[in-house]
C-alpha cells in the first residue's frame, strides 16, 4: 500500500492484520494499532518477524519505508532530495494521519515504537502530541560528546572526516558503509551536522520542536548495555528529557544475564532474539 504525503511524495507501507486464530478475538475489541519507525537506511522488511509476533497477539501493524530509502526510492540515492528531518516532519506525520483516520481519531488504539532516528525523529511529527504511548528501542541523540571517550576517535573521524568527504565525492552515503541502504544526501548532511552540534537536532534552530515537549503520553525506552557504538545509555537518557512533560520510563537490558550473546543496535528485532520481545508487553497493554 502506499501514503501520502503533504508535498506529494508516496511512502511503501505494508499494514498487516491480526492472524486469523486471533481474529474472532480482535474483532470484540477496537482495533488497535501499531506503526514501526525503522532506523536509518533500515528498509520496512527487517522488522517483519517482530510484526508478525504483534499480529499474532491482535494488532494491525504498520511498517513503512521513509522517502529515499527501499520501495519509497525513485531513483539512485544521490538524485533524491529526501532529509532526514523530512522523515519525521512529513513521512512520519503522513503516516500518523493515515492510521488515525482508520481508528476514527481514537489515538489510545495507536502506539509507536521507534528504532533509532525512528525514535528520535518522532516529535517533529505535528500530531505526535495526540500518541498516547511511544516506545523508543535502542534511541537516542547522536551527539558525539554522550558517547564513551573510546568512541570518540571513531566519531570525530566520521563527522569531521570520512562523512563529509565522502558527500562531497560520491554525492551520496553509501549503505556498505554501514547503514544498510544509501542514503540520500541530505538525509546524510543532516545526520552528520546535527552530530557534530551539542544537542544534536535539538540545536537546530530552523526545526519545529514543539511536539517534544507537546507530548504528554506514556514513554518506554528500551537500550541495550551492548549498544555502545549507536545508542550508548547517556544519548538515550538525552533523549528521553527532550520530552519533558511524558510518564517516561527507561529500561536498559543486560542480554548477558539472559543468555543473549549480543543484541546490540540492531539485535532486538531479529527473530533469534524474540524471546526479549516480551519486554515491550506492559506497554502494550499486555501480560
Amino acid at each position: 500500500m502506499w501514503i501520502q504525503c503533504s508535498d506529494g511524495t508516496r511512502l511503501a507501507c505494508t499494514l498487516n492484520a491480526p492472524q486469523q486464530e486471533h481474529a474472532a478475538i480482535a474483532a470484540e475489541l477496537p482495533a488497535r494499532y501499531v506503526i514501526i519507525n525503522s532506523a536509518t537506511g533500515v528498509q520496512r522488511g527487517y522488522y517483519r518477524a517482530f510484526a508478525d509476533h504483534l499480529t499474532g497477539l491482535g494488532y494491525h501493524v504498520l511498517t513503512w519505508d521513509g522517502r529515499g530509502i527501499g520501495e519509497s526510492s525513485t531513483g539512485h540515492a544521490r538524485h533524491s532530495k529526501a532529509r532526514m528531518r523530512d522523515w519525521g516532519a512529513l513521512d512520519f506525520e503522513a503516516v500518523l494521519s493515515h492510521v488515525a483516520g482508520l481508528v476514527c481519531g481514537d489515538w489510545q488504539r495507536i502506539t509507536v515504537i521507534g528504532h533509532s532516528s525512528g525514535g528520535h525523529l518522532t516529535g517533529l511529527a505535528p500530531s505526535m502530541q495526540h500518541v498516547k504511548n511511544l516506545i523508543l528501542v535502542a534511541s537516542g541523540t547522536c551527539d558525539w560528546r554522550l558517547y564513551p571517550k573510546k568512541q570518540w576517535p571513531r566519531l570525530l573521524a566520521a563527522w569531521y572526516g570520512l562523512a563529509p568527504a565522502v558527500l562531497r565525492a560520491l554525492g551520496y552515503w553509501p549503505g556498505k558503509l554501514g547503514v544498510g541502504h544509501d542514503l540520500p544526501p541530505g538525509v546524510a548532511w543532516d545526520w552528520r551536522n546535527w552530530s557534530a552540534q551539542r544537542g544534536y537536532l535539538f540545536a537546530d534552530s530552523s526545526l519545529d520542536l514543539r511536539g517534544y515537549a507537546q507530548f504528554s503520553g506514556r514513554l518506554l525506552a528500551l537500550h541495550f548495555n551492548d549498544d555502545q557504538d549507536y545508542a550508548p545509555p547517556e544519548t538515550v537518557r538525552d533523549l528521553v528529557k527532550r520530552f519533558p512533560n511524558a510518564d517516561a520510563q527507561i529500561q536498559e537490558y543486560n542480554p548477558r544475564l539472559q543468555k543473549h550473546r549480543y543484541v546490540g543496535h540492531f539485535g532486538f528485532f531479529q527473530k533469534k532474539h524474540a524471546a526479549l520481545w516480551p519486554l515491550l508487553h506492559a506497554r502494550l497493554g499486555l501480560t
